[in-house]
Order: C-alpha cells, then structure tokens, then sequence
C-alpha cells in the first residue's frame, strides 16, 4: 500500500467512524464491524486487515451477497487505547452489526475480556490478533481465534533453533500483554533445554523505543538467535537499528506473524530483511495452487484500492472474512447474533480452498497451522 493510498484509506475510514453511532440497518444489507487501531501504533495492520475485509466483502457483493443481501462494513478508530477500544465496542453492539473482525490489541482484548463485555452483550469477535494464550483461554463462547496462537508459532520457533544448533537466546519483547505473554512462553519453552536466554529487552510501543540501548544490551550478551516479539513497524524499526548499529553481531533474527515481510522491507530496506526467519499462520501467499490464495489475488486484484501490493495481513482477513461469511451463509435468511454464534460452532473440518478451520462450542481456536518461513531476495518469502 503506497503512503498516499495508506492517507487516503484512513481518512475515509476515520469518516465513517464518525457516523457510526447513527447507522441503522437498511433493507436487504448485513452489516460488521471492524473496530481496531485505524490510528496509532499499530495503524500498518489494522489499515491492512480492513482493506482484506473489504476486497472479501466486495467480492461477495459482486456474487450477489449472502442470500441476496448486500454486506456492509461498519469501520471504528479505537487509536490503540483499551478505554476508547470498550468504547467503540459498546457502540458497535449497540448497532445493527451481527460481529466484530479482526480486533487487533492484546491491551484491547484483555480489557474487553476482564470487563466479560463479549458475553454480557452477547457480541461475536472473530478473528482476534494477537493470538496470545490469555486471550485465548478459557474458551469464551463469544470470542473465536481463527489463526493458531502464539503458542504455536513460538513451538515451531524453537523447534528451528534446536534444529539449527542455536543456544544463546534473546528476546527483543513489546512493554504490553502479548509481548511480556510471549516472553513467559519462550521461557517456559526453553526451561530444562540446551539453550538459554541471556537477554530479555523490553520495548514501548508508546513515545520512542531506546533502540541503542537495547542493542548494547544484545552486544553485551552475545546471542545466537534474537526472537522479536512486538509488531511489525516497531519490528521493522528494531530490524533497520540492528543492522546498522550492531557491531557485526552475527545472531539469527526470528519473528512471529506479526512481523510481516512487507513491511520488514519497507522500512529496513530489502538487504536488512533478508534471512529474517517468520512464522506463518496463513497459507503461501506466493502459490497460486493453493485455491484459496489464487481467488485472494484474484479479487484483490479486481476489488482492491489501486496501488495496493497484496500482503499477508490482507490474505488472513481475507480468509477470516470467508469464514464468516459462509457462518452468515449457514445462519440462514435473517441472520441474528445468535444464529451467527450457532453456525460457527457448527463449522466442523471447514475448507477455505487449502486453509481447514474446525470449530465447535468448546474450541474456538480454528487452526493449528504454523509454517517457518525466510525471507528472501526481493522480499520473497521462502517456505
């Protein structure tokens, strides 16, 4: 997504924030929400997880929506503040949207979950990132988690370093939930193995992250491998000052999803990127066999802002918004909350086109599927 196209996307979607509250339902139209960081720290994913919600959307429409009606989009800034995000979260229930997709912020979710807002106001959120444990459980019979958590992805992580031989671990962790969630899970992942972590550096996502002390402390402590366990601009950011100020210090550097290459890219530069190892929760998005990832570029290129260079955050919520909408499809004629709830509790051994999902009233966790990937020359990444 270009800076300009990037502007222009959040400004429009900042306008229909503002006229959110006064949404009524129209005759023949099915509305969602997207309520999510559209300003702040995090604005990269939220921005692109939204215009992978509208390609789906769009899409739908175009095939003549679900059971002739028409989906719209209800779009809330909650700017990266748990207190707006309850906010925006009350407004939203308090509307004709049937869910919430893709919420993205541990701080937002953990809010969210402590005040039990999805169960006292029986509002579905689906798709929630991160994907953190103590998002995750308890099964709450509101909230679904289409990816595979955390856990998962930090698993495959350390599997690579044990394969790889790597013994000397750190870990460069966001100062919120998810990260300090990440850093007990790499610890307890490791405790009694061959490795050991000799650093533990953390990062604010809010004001400015002190990257040269951090990189002292990582100098200093010599590590084979760096796991990044904070966003993907504050990723990017860290990435650009390591590679630039480290000394030479040889150790591998790791990143879970959220670290997406595209903006690894972008920001550090291609040459910064390479080698960086991640872990995938979604399909390849470079092979075109895979059905799901061809009918993604297909209507992203149909559907799409002109401009937009098709992304990772743009195939997941593409593929969680496919999700939901054969829910709606099932939910039969007038969709309610209810029925919405009832229908992906019933989506057993979903296929998405090579992306399986497998819900019940006591999982709620739809995927297993992690994959490691490199990026490679010309920001390609390599499975």
């Amino acid at each position: 997504m270009t800076r300009t196209h990037g502007t222009l996307l959040r400004a429009g979607m900042l306008g229909a924030c503002l006229a959110f509250a006064q949404a009524t339902p129209a005759a023949g139209e099915i509305a969602l929400a997207h309520i999510a960081p559209l300003s702040g720290p995090v604005t990269r994913e939220a921005t692109e997880y939204n215009a992978g919600i509208r390609v789906a959307l769009k899409a739908a429409n175009a095939a003549g929506g679900i059971h002739g009606k028409q989906l719209v989009l209800r779009n809330l800034d909650d700017e990266y503040k748990a207190d707006t995000a309850l906010a925006r979260f009350r407004e939203a229930a308090a509307s004709d949207a049937l869910a919430a997709l893709m919420t993205v912020g541990s701080s937002t979710m953990t809010r969210l979950l402590a005040e039990q807002f999805p169960e006292t106001q029986r509002f579905p959120v689906i798709g929630v990132i991160p994907g953190a444990e103590p998002l995750r459980s308890p099964v709450n019979p509101y909230v679904y988690h289409v990816r595979a958590g955390d856990l998962e992805q930090y698993r495959k992580l350390a599997e690579h370093a044990t394969t790889t031989g790597q013994q000397r671990v750190a870990v460069v962790y966001a100062d919120v939930p998810f990260g300090t969630a990440g850093l007990a899970t790499l610890e307890s992942l490791f405790r009694g193995k061959s490795q050991q972590i000799v650093a533990r550096v953390a990062l604010p996502l809010e004001g400015k992250a002190d990257l040269p002390a951090a990189l002292k402390t990582l100098t200093s402590a010599k590590p084979d491998i760096i796991y990044m366990v904070i966003p993907a601009q504050l990723a990017a950011e860290f990435l650009k000052a390591y590679r630039n100020g480290s000394n030479g210090l040889p150790a591998q550097l790791a990143t879970l999803s959220y670290g997406n290459a595209e903006t690894l890219c972008q920001v550090a530069g291609e040459e910064a990127a390479r080698g960086i190892v991640v872990a995938q929760v979604m399909p390849n998005p470079g092979n075109s066999a895979i059905p799901v990832v061809r009918r993604f570029h297909e209507d992203m290129s149909k559907f799409a802002e002109p401009g937009t260079r098709p992304s990772i955050f743009h195939l997941e919520a593409y593929v969680t918004t496919r999700i939901v909408l054969e829910a709606i499809r099932r939910a039969g004629p007038t969709p309610t909350r209810p029925k919405l709830v009832q229908a992906l509790d019933g989506l057993k051994n979903f296929d998405v086109g090579g992306y399986t999902v497998d819900f019940s009233p006591t999982r709620h966790t739809g995927s297993s599927f992690v994959d490691i990937s490199i990026v490679g020359r010309g920001c390609k990444l390599m499975f």
